[in-house]
């Protein structure tokens, strides 16, 4: 039997996402330490092979000493903001492969500065970068790193599930709706999306699907035509994915954004902003949805109304593009780009 490959995991939070990666990894002889913090109410499976910790009650020298003793060949850290991660970055680099994550768009400006202190921060704490997608990957550059030195992906959706929704003309007959899933929060964009909704025509029988948990939403103030739904478990989602014509992601700003993964996944037409790092993997404009501008409801408006309007066949074929395209990214990936940077 080959060696058993001893990974670290330094999360800031464990999401659901994370699961059949983990579970692929322990399937290729890995054991696994995750240490992360405790700040949402998911509960990550219980995986055989995968030791779960809280980082509460740790120091760097106990950190330190728990890595010490597990003796890692592989250590992933999820950015470069929690200190007593980069501390174990700074002791093991020079050793193990030490791959930051990053799914941080370049966009200049204040970047510049992390730019001109790399090697006094970000090579210093981290031997390689793992990038969620293209727009991570000029910043990994920038900062730096090398080609052979950056990895991607970074995230895939657990996107099963979705790809297990039957997508037919059939299937459109009886979808009306409009989803969002995410955190209810502006900095989504939901304010816009309302207005947006608010100007459609051509939606007798259609909702606006929001989904997710915040304080943006007061449900006391959505009009009849907008259904609120509090943070759900993916069967719900794939319910309300059933219901749907497209799903919308109208944020201001957004990294990356996994539930564009897994509604593609789900073959459903995609609109969504250009601010979103996950755009130029999933959506093609025209193709599979339609990529607009950020803070604008009248581009929302025409493009909702594009899909309001489509016919069956022409939705479903869209969704058939948004789930060829799911599948260029999968959690086996994630597990085989870690993997890879062992020599």
């Amino acid at each position: 039997m080959s060696k058993k490959i001893k990974i670290l995991y330094l999360y800031r939070q464990v999401m659901p996402y994370n699961m059949p990666v983990f579970k692929d990894l322990v399937k290729r002889n890995a054991s696994i330490v995750c240490v992360f913090e405790n700040k949402v109410s998911y509960v990550p499976d219980d995986i055989d092979g995968v030791k779960y910790m809280q980082r509460a009650g740790l120091s760097k020298k106990s950190l330190l000493r728990l890595a010490n003793e597990f003796e890692p060949d592989i250590i992933f850290i999820c950015d470069r903001t929690i200190p007593m991660y980069n501390y174990i970055g700074i002791k093991y680099r020079d050793s193990v492969p030490v791959l930051g994550g990053n799914d941080t768009q370049w966009r200049g400006g204040k970047q510049w500065f992390n730019v001109l202190t790399s090697k006094l921060r970000h090579k210093r704490y981290f031997s390689h970068q793992m990038v969620a997608g293209m727009r991570q990957y000029e910043y990994s550059k920038r900062l730096g790193f090398d080609n052979s030195k950056i990895v991607f992906p970074l995230y895939s959706a657990n996107i099963t599930p979705f790809l297990s929704i039957v997508n037919s003309v059939k299937r459109f007959e009886n979808a009306n709706d409009i989803l969002f899933v995410g955190r209810m929060s502006a900095v989504k964009g939901i304010d816009y999306l309302l207005t947006a909704w608010s100007k459609c025509k051509f939606k007798e029988n259609s909702k606006l699907l929001l989904v997710g948990s915040g304080d943006f939403v007061n449900t006391k103030q959505l009009p009849a035509d907008v259904e609120y739904h509090p943070f759900s478990n993916q069967n719900t989602l794939l319910k309300l994915a059933k219901r749907s014509k497209a799903f919308v992601l109208p944020s201001v700003f957004e990294p990356w954004g996994v539930v564009t993964h897994e509604f593609a996944a789900a073959g459903l037409p995609i609109i969504i902003t250009n601010v979103c790092g996950s755009a130029s993997h999933f959506v093609i404009n025209g193709h599979n949805g339609f990529v607009v501008e950020p803070k604008n409801s009248d581009a929302l408006v025409i493009s909702i109304q594009k899909i309001l309007t489509a016919s069956d066949l022409t939705l479903f074929e869209m969704g058939e593009k948004s789930r060829n395209l799911a599948k260029c990214i999968t959690p086996e990936m994630v597990a085989s780009a870690l993997l890879s940077t062992i020599k």
